[in-house]
């Protein structure tokens, strides 16, 4: 079989997964209360008829072998190359969006901390594991699977080879927590008056449960730049995106051949780079119009469910039988800590929304945005508060810290002390504590007025 044979055969099989996944959506009233992604349950179904599972008790399975385990490495550079390419610079940085930014950067670093502190604790106990460990929770649950692999493939090119597949089960646990806690929170929340929007969780209409958009409801994906006879306009977009990996791929090269050391830059690093750089002469050669952003962000959004589909299905059952207590013992102490710190510093920052912020924060930081803004969906249909602003601003306004983690940690997990790293990351959360307590503090909030009838007098009030 030629190469691209194979990657038509594998385009096949994650296809197939993906529509068992939307039908399963679809029609199981289950997976439809918790809201479950299509690629999600298509991962899950893969994992489960391919050779890991069924393999091993019948000749028959899926073939998901080797050459799938590659897309999610490629993939994910295509995710994050698109992620400033055509982007509008926002200018809306107020209150509601630097609170928001900032109770971003505080999650991250507890999530940062936790996984260190609880890998030191455990490294006594369990000789063969790396401190390295304690970086994966932070690239699953705040980065999802695109940044998990990216990150992934950089802690196995520092010498931890299993690297990716924690991160990747890191990444599945933070998207399931994220969405079946989140669902399980916004029910105890809509139930004590919180939600301003919504008074009961059946509000919700079917078809956001099914996932499936009725022919009067649908609108269009994208607008054409071209006409068809000239160039195909969704050609025109993926034209770009090849160029875009195809420089990525160049200046990697580039980079190394200046320095050997620069290997360890990231190629997804490079193709965010030379996405900007794209963008950025397209404007000045007056040509900004010949992208249409809504039509690159359904590139980016199909290249993410296949980089799940296929990362899930690929999931490694034996590193997870290797790590099986640490990763539990963590992924249940990384959830903990963020339910708690998040709706606590939800709570005692957002003067506004705080229950509807806090839950496209919680989303976001368990999985993706779009996590959060499914959960916020739920309590807030018509994105009529200040949730979907602040959850788009978090995430937006995260790479100044959340880049260096995914680009350096992985080699300077290897190579310096762990105190060292660890220390380094507190004095950034207690920056961004003081940020907090000068500038977004609420000092009359107490964090057991969230069980009580004050938090939702305190969204009463800005009705």
């Amino acid at each position: 079989m030629n190469a691209i044979t194979s990657v038509f055969v594998d385009l096949s099989v994650l296809s197939l997964l993906l529509l068992i996944g939307f039908l399963l959506r679809r029609h199981v009233p289950l997976f439809q209360r918790l809201y479950l992604p299509a690629s999600l349950l298509a991962g899950l179904v893969g994992l489960l008829l391919g050779p890991q599972v069924l393999g091993r008790s019948t000749a028959y399975c899926l073939p998901i072998g080797n050459t799938i385990g590659q897309w999610p490495g490629v993939l994910v550079t295509v995710v994050l190359g698109l992620s400033f390419f055509g982007s509008r610079s926002s200018h809306n940085f107020g209150r509601v969006a630097l609170s928001a930014v900032t109770q971003g950067g505080l999650m991250h670093q507890t999530q940062v901390l936790v996984g260190m502190g609880a890998t030191l604790l455990m490294m006594p106990y369990f000789p063969n594991l790396p401190f390295a460990f304690g970086l994966t929770p932070v690239f699953g649950f705040h980065g999802g699977h695109g940044t998990a692999n990216a990150a992934g493939a950089a802690l196995a090119a520092a010498g931890w080879a299993d690297g990716v597949s924690v991160a990747n089960t890191m990444a599945t646990a933070g998207l399931l927590s994220g969405i079946v806690l989140g669902m399980l929170v916004i029910n105890i929340g809509v139930r004590r008056g919180w939600s301003q929007k919504v008074s009961k969780p059946q509000d919700v209409p079917q078809d956001i449960r099914e996932g499936y958009v009725p022919v009067e409801k649908r609108t269009s994906i994208g607008k054409g730049v071209t006409y068809n006879d000239a160039l195909d306009p969704l050609a025109l977009q993926l034209a770009f995106v090849g160029v875009i990996y195809g420089s990525a791929r160049l200046l990697s090269r580039s980079l190394i051949w200046i320095h050997p050391l620069l290997k360890e830059i990231p190629l997804f690093a490079c193709a965010m780079i030379c996405g900007a750089l794209l963008s950025y002469l397209l404007k000045k050669l007056k040509m900004a119009d010949y992208i249409d952003r809504p039509t690159v962000n359904r590139i980016s959004g199909v290249a993410l469910d296949y980089l799940v589909c296929s990362a899930i299905a690929t999931l490694s059952l034996k590193v997870f039988a290797l790590y099986m207590v640490p990763m539990l013992v963590t992924i249940g102490a990384v959830i903990a800590a963020n339910i708690i710190a998040n709706f606590y510093f939800a709570w005692k920052m957002f003067d506004i929304d705080w229950f509807e912020r806090a839950m496209g924060s919680y989303g976001l930081e368990s999985g993706v945005l779009a996590t959060g803004l499914m959960l916020l969906r739920v309590i807030d249909p018509k994105f009529e508060t200040t949730g979907q602003e602040s959850a788009a601003a978090s995430a937006a306004l995260c790479y100044p810290w959340s880049l260096p983690y995914i680009m350096f940690m992985p080699m300077l997990a290897f190579k310096i002390s762990p105190w060292l790293l660890l220390t380094g990351s507190a004095v950034l959360w207690i920056v961004f504590y003081i940020v907090t307590r000068r500038f977004f503090w609420n000092g009359d909030r107490r964090f057991s007025d969230i069980l009580s009838a004050k938090s939702a007098k305190a969204q009463a009030q800005h009705r």
